[in-house]
């Protein structure tokens, strides 16, 4: 479970709780004293608890809405806890964020609370809650960190309805790791391959790493293969000859080499 009160005149202090009431009561507690903000991050059973009628959980989430407490809510949102989600959207400004672990919140910025794994519309098995200043702050700005990073749900909810596959770009600087996400993307490909070498050294480079035996192979799967290769070096005959062989793979020359070291990777594009 999660959250807690307000004010200097709370002495700082860590607790752990194991009776299943007893974590219940500090929890409705720590929502009526609340006065300003409550953030909560859960994992996936967590928007659950939140949501049962009646329950005190959910009547103390009620009332914070009531009194215009700002509750912000990270949950990883799925096909499965989705209707959870569409009720709690409607108490909180619920964002999505991909495989949340385990439960943390903090209220009005003072003090913190954590559980364990949560099991559908069942309290946690232990509460931990501190009102140390220095932790509570830190887990505040990590709560913060993740607000920015985490969706609007709307969009989450969009994506799972519609089966839209999410939009992104991530700069990775391991030579290794791009390598492994290369190998990973190309054998993920079900109908067309779309390659732009924007130098001829570079198709050497990824002939070293096994790109293009990875090409070969899935243009025997009946993968369309399209490459386009800058012509600003000499290329070996027999690496191109290698590849001309395979049946699925068309290879065709730039004039001249693009203004740019990156290679482009495409595949299986929409056109509808």
């Amino acid at each position: 479970m999660v959250i807690a009160s307000s004010g200097e005149e709370h002495p700082e202090a860590t607790n752990v709780f194991y009776d299943t009431d007893e974590i219940i009561q500090r929890a409705v507690d720590t929502f009526y004293s609340l006065k300003h903000s409550c953030d909560v991050c859960a994992d996936s059973e967590g928007p659950s608890m939140f949501v049962i009628p009646g329950h005190p959980v959910t009547k103390g989430f009620l009332d914070m809405k009531r009194r215009g407490i700002l509750i912000r809510f990270i949950t990883e949102i799925t096909k499965d806890n989705i209707s959870y989600c569409r009720d709690l959207m409607k108490v909180v400004e619920l964002k999505h964020l991909d495989e949340v672990k385990g439960n943390f919140g903090v209220g009005d910025k003072w003090i913190y609370q954590a559980s364990a794994k949560n099991r559908e519309s069942s309290p946690p098995p232990l509460l931990i809650e501190s009102s140390l200043k220095a932790f509570v702050e830190q887990q505040q700005y990590f709560f913060d960190m993740l607000w920015k990073k985490a969706i609007p749900v709307k969009q989450r909810i969009k994506e799972i309805e519609e089966g839209i596959k999410r939009e992104f770009i991530e700069t990775i600087q391991d030579s290794e790791e791009t390598s492994s996400l290369i190998s990973k993307v190309l054998s993920s490909a079900t109908e067309e391959i779309l390659i732009i070498f924007s130098h001829a050294k570079t198709l050497r480079q990824y002939e070293k790493k096994g790109i293009l035996d990875l090409l070969k192979g899935r243009s025997a799967d009946e993968i369309a293969v399209r490459i386009l290769i800058g012509a600003d070096h000499q290329i070996e005959e027999k690496t191109i000859e290698s590849l001309k062989e395979c049946k699925n793979i068309e290879l065709r020359y730039l004039l001249k080499s693009i203004q740019t070291k990156l290679t482009t990777i495409i595949i299986d594009v929409n056109y509808h």
